[in-house]
């Protein structure tokens, strides 16, 4: 099975929703209201289409079927141009689990795409404190935690939950990369 990142289209915009507003993938979002297909729409018009957002489908690939299947999307936000920086984000779909190593490979895709197609000096995540396997997803594609950020956002049950910040800077990804080709 390979891994391969595609851009996202405008097509894959009920899907999109259909994994989004699932309560699994839901859980693990920082805004958790559900999404439409229009507002999916207006989101890739205002979004991805202008640049703001840099958003793929990470597609497990079988060459002998040639034959190709969904498991996430993954994006990066808020790409600061001025101080190289932006955040990644990935969720995957409502009948994939966190953390495997397919996942893994559709962040450190994206993670290259950051450091050697945009010259990105720093990618951050975001992730509930609770959601240890997210968290070790982030540590084994190569990032570590950078801080905690304590009652930062309201969870699905209403409550103030903890948000674990994760970074990687290039100079990381180069070590990272040059390990990963000995």
């Amino acid at each position: 099975m390979i891994i391969r990142l595609r851009p996202i289209t405008k097509e894959d915009g009920p899907m999109i929703v259909k994994w989004r507003n699932s309560p699994s993938v839901l859980a693990h979002c920082l805004n958790q209201n559900p999404i439409t297909v229009e507002s999916n729409e207006a989101f890739f018009h205002q979004h991805v289409l202008t640049g703001n957002y840099l958003q793929f489908i990470a597609e497990e690939y079988d060459a002998k079927k040639e034959h190709s299947t969904p498991i996430a999307t993954v994006y990066l936000k808020d790409i600061d141009k001025t101080n190289k920086r932006c955040e990644l984000c990935i969720f995957t779909s409502d009948d994939q689990g966190w953390n495997t190593d397919n996942h893994v490979i559709a962040v450190k895709q994206m993670l290259q795409k950051a450091f050697e197609e945009l010259q990105i000096h720093k990618v951050y995540a975001y992730t509930f404190y609770r959601f240890i396997n997210e968290a070790s997803l982030l540590k084994r594609a190569g990032f570590t935690m950078e801080a905690v950020l304590k009652e930062e956002v309201i969870n699905s049950d209403g409550e103030y939950d903890d948000i674990v910040r994760f970074s990687i800077t290039d100079i990381e990804w180069k070590n990272i990369a040059l390990h990963e080709k000995a």
